[in-house]
């Protein structure tokens, strides 16, 4: 390196929640809502369900010690808990991803096993009765095997190799899947879904020979930010420049900041890798795959019932 380079740029504070950007999600998410539904209960009963879901995704990672936990709304959609942590296991990932439904699916069964003794006016149980249905039915959906799904992270990350040509199958596979169902049934605020996909595998085609790049140079980054030496920070900038189109006409200078260069840094400390633990036995995965079928089983036999009625 230059004798005269800088050090690498600072890591900022973490933050210990981004409550403000899950507020303004929240109220975005509202706002829409209240344009499509109309009956404030249903709306009310909604939310609480998409809050319980999510708190459990939330819960489990703080359990977990993620860092920059937070939830966020997208209108229309539904929400989604983010969260950072270098370190994690299959076991964790099972463990945060199943939070959020099975909760709420046994909520359900229980609302509606309780509610005809703690009322005698026919509205209220009738409101109970569809929260019930709603928490059952909801959360199970949330169980399929389709990718952004919990049940298809599920599948993802604790069967499938997430770095897998089979896993790259089955995420085409679920956004193919997704494209056909917001047609199918005209709901085409769903292709989202797909469209974050494509861009996601595209990125990580980026990400992917950039990483090459950076194994070839001989660079050590099974390592924290902070143990990263300064000359390897410049080495993976320069990588960054050439190769992310993101960062193409980023000053490449050693002895100046860039005026994006926390982006920068944000992305070298992302190329970080971040270690799995494969700590999940065969007779475990066994135990979490019953688990899954089986409430996703009584999902779908629970939704017949309720048709048939």
């Amino acid at each position: 390196m230059d004798s005269t380079a800088l050090a690498k740029y600072p890591a900022p504070e973490k933050k210990s929640t981004p409550w403000i950007g899950s507020l303004i999600s929240l109220l975005a998410y509202l706002l829409v809502a209240s344009l499509f539904v109309r009956d404030m209960k249903v709306a009310a009963i909604l939310l609480f369900i998409l809050l319980l879901h999510e708190l459990g995704h939330y819960l489990a990672m703080r359990q977990y010690r993620y860092h920059e936990t937070g939830i966020f709304f997208i209108p229309l959609l539904g929400a989604f808990v983010s969260g950072s942590k270098r370190t994690i296991s299959q076991q964790e990932s099972a463990t945060i991803i199943l939070a959020g439904p099975l909760p709420g699916i046994l909520l359900g069964i229980i609302l509606l096993l309780i509610y005809p003794f703690v009322t005698n006016d026919s509205s209220t149980a009738a409101v109970l009765n569809w929260a019930g249905v709603a928490l059952v039915l909801l959360n199970g959906f949330n169980l399929l095997p389709v990718y952004p799904l919990d049940g298809g992270q599920l599948l993802n990350r604790v069967f499938l190799d997430e770095e897998s040509t089979l896993s790259r199958i089955f995420v085409a596979l679920s956004a193919l899947l997704l494209t056909w169902l917001a047609f199918r049934i005209k709901f085409y605020a769903l292709l989202l879904f797909p469209l974050l996909l494509l861009w996601r595998s595209r990125k990580d085609r980026t990400l992917k020979k950039i990483e090459e790049k950076i194994e070839a140079a001989g660079i050590n980054i099974d390592i924290d930010y902070e143990e990263l030496p300064d000359e390897d920070y410049w080495k993976i900038r320069a990588i960054l420049i050439e190769l992310h189109p993101r960062f193409a006409f980023v000053n490449a200078s050693t002895q100046a900041y860039d005026n994006k260069e926390e982006s920068v840094q944000a992305m070298v400390a992302s190329l970080l890798q971040r270690k799995l633990i494969m700590d999940l036995s065969l007779s475990k995965k066994i135990m979490i795959a019953t688990l899954w079928m089986a409430a996703l089983v009584f999902t779908v036999l629970f939704g017949m019932l309720q048709w048939g009625r």
